[in-house]
């Protein structure tokens, strides 16, 4: 059984899914690596450092997320265009990444990143990351074993 796709012959649903995982992927790596330059002061006069306001007020990761899946979201619903919904997967799974990296967070309402408790978010991640790789790399394959499941049952007439 051999499955050879090219890119631009997948349909539009898994293109998108495709780009979302990338995408997706490429944040979540970025933010645990900055997060524990932050974390563990690597380099404590670069440029990665806790954002915090004049009020004392730490801004997480998690408020960019939210703030991005919102406006993707319009703009997903906002826009028909083949075109643009591709170019908003890409900015959807930079939100995706920036908003389950702190899922943990969420879950508790606690800061619990760097604690035992904050694999939750690496746990939802990986749920993430498989569901959307499932679904962009893996359907051809379910296609071509269902259909060999169908021909063996059916004695090989369709």
């Amino acid at each position: 059984m051999k499955i050879h796709v090219r890119y631009q012959d997948l349909s539009l649903s898994r293109r998108i899914a495709l780009r979302v995982l990338a995408a997706f992927l490429a944040t979540v790596a970025f933010l645990r690596v900055s997060t524990a330059i932050i974390h563990y002061q690597l380099f404590p006069h670069g440029p990665f450092r806790d954002v915090i306001t004049k009020t004392g007020l730490h801004i997480h990761h998690l408020f960019w997320g939210i703030l991005l899946l919102m406006i993707t979201g319009f703009g997903a619903l906002a826009s028909r265009s083949e075109r643009w919904h591709l170019r908003i997967a890409v900015i959807f799974g930079v939100a995706l990444g920036l908003t389950l990296d702190e899922f943990a967070l969420w879950l508790r309402l606690a800061d619990v990143y760097w604690t035992h408790e904050g694999i939750e978010s690496i746990q939802a991640v990986a749920v993430v990351a498989a569901i959307l790789a499932a679904y962009g790399f893996g359907l051809p394959m379910w296609h071509a074993l269902l259909r060999g499941a169908w021909r063996g049952v059916s004695g090989g007439t369709e």
